[in-house]
């Protein structure tokens, strides 16, 4: 009898342990991988970070696990009433999931580098101004024509959401500038020296147009243009000339040594030649708006222009356009062409959705 008992009180173990199967393991930032066809419960917007979704989860009682991530500049967060482990496969690799009961889930906003919003250890230093040394093959996503310094070139690669990095610089003396969808680290060796790269999160990249003598246009620690004086009668000439000792320093009181005559006209050719030096301003050529906002507001917009080239002729044909932008009023939306009558640098910075590049009328192509 006691045996029979012993038999039934192990029967009745083992009964127990079969229906409490061991606890699964949460999934805490993996790729949704499930096969069913699940909805979510709810997508709530506004939400910057994984642990602000989860806390979006908490607060529904339906709510067993949350996917997150950044897909075409826009931060998700959707709330499913299953485990994360049965979530369906998403269409884009930057949504990761998590169940509800997650520790340490992220609060960080995701970015084009981090576009799920992990924690990321380490920051791994931008390159900026390099010679690319990449091992790959990578293409580039575009080549955008008429740009003139590597700023400008960042400016084409801000406006492209694919864009992670650039390279610029004068080859046979035209200036390239190449956009790539992967790091500056990982961009490939070019075909010449004067090609150097940076990665789209560079700041101070260059606005200097290269020469022969700085091909891949870098900061040189001085303004090109104005030197302060130049050989021959260019500029504040203040030495004087044998025989003609006239004093060129903008009161061209000429020495009365030799002939006073010539020294003084030649003091005013170079006055003249330095004040046209110190009042010429660069084109802004293919740069991103950073005018103050409300400063002006376009004269056109011009229907049915499809590139850059185009929207300059519709400026060209505008007595009063002095400056156009290029780009989109929306993500993903379709190509606009804006004319203003101020110069680039004082056309307003873009709203947020907005993606311009501006140019003055007088760029070349």
């Amino acid at each position: 009898m006691q045996s029979f008992a012993t038999i039934v009180a192990v029967s009745a173990l083992f009964a127990g342990v079969s229906a409490s199967p061991l606890q699964a393991r949460a999934t805490c930032g993996s790729a949704p991988s499930g096969s069913g066809s699940q909805t979510p419960l709810s997508q709530p917007t506004g939400i910057t970070t994984a642990q602000a979704c989860q806390a979006q989860c908490e607060a529904n009682a339906s709510c067993q696990s949350f996917v997150f991530g950044m897909v075409n500049n826009e931060d998700k967060c959707m709330l499913y009433s299953v485990a994360a482990s049965s979530v369906p496969k998403q269409s884009s690799t930057n949504l990761i999931a998590y169940d509800k009961a997650c520790t340490s889930v992220p609060a960080v906003v995701p970015t084009t580098q981090n576009p799920t919003g992990r924690n990321q250890k380490l920051a791994v230093r931008a390159t900026c101004g390099s010679a690319p040394s990449g091992s790959g093959s990578q293409t580039p996503l575009s080549q955008p024509t008429g740009i003139t310094t590597a700023s400008a070139c960042q400016a084409q690669c801000e406006a492209n959401a694919s864009c992670l990095s650039f390279v610029f610089g004068m080859v046979d003396n035209e200036d390239k500038c190449m956009l790539y969808s992967v790091a500056a680290s990982s961009v490939p060796a070019q075909s010449s020296t004067n090609l150097v790269a940076y990665d789209k999160a560079c700041t101070s990249v260059p606005a200097v147009v290269p020469t022969t003598s700085n091909p891949t246009g870098s900061a040189t620690g001085s303004t090109s243009g104005s030197t302060g004086s130049t050989t021959g009668n260019t500029g504040s000439n203040t030495g004087s000339t044998t025989g003609n000792t006239g004093s060129n320093t903008g009161s061209n009181t000429g020495s009365n040594t030799g002939n006073t005559q010539s020294g003084a006209q030649n003091g005013q050719q170079g006055a003249k030649s330095a004040r046209s030096l110190r009042l010429t301003v660069r084109d802004t050529c293919g740069a991103a708006p950073a005018g103050p906002s409300g400063n002006a507001s376009p004269i056109s917009s011009p229907s049915n222009v499809a590139s850059a080239s185009a929207c300059k002729a519709a400026c060209q044909a505008d007595s009063s356009c002095k400056s156009f932008e290029f780009g989109t009023m929306t993500q993903g939306g379709a190509a606009t062409c804006r004319l203003f009558n101020v110069a680039a640098s004082a056309v307003p910075a873009p709203t947020s959705g907005q993606s311009f590049v501006v140019y003055d009328v007088g760029c070349s192509f």
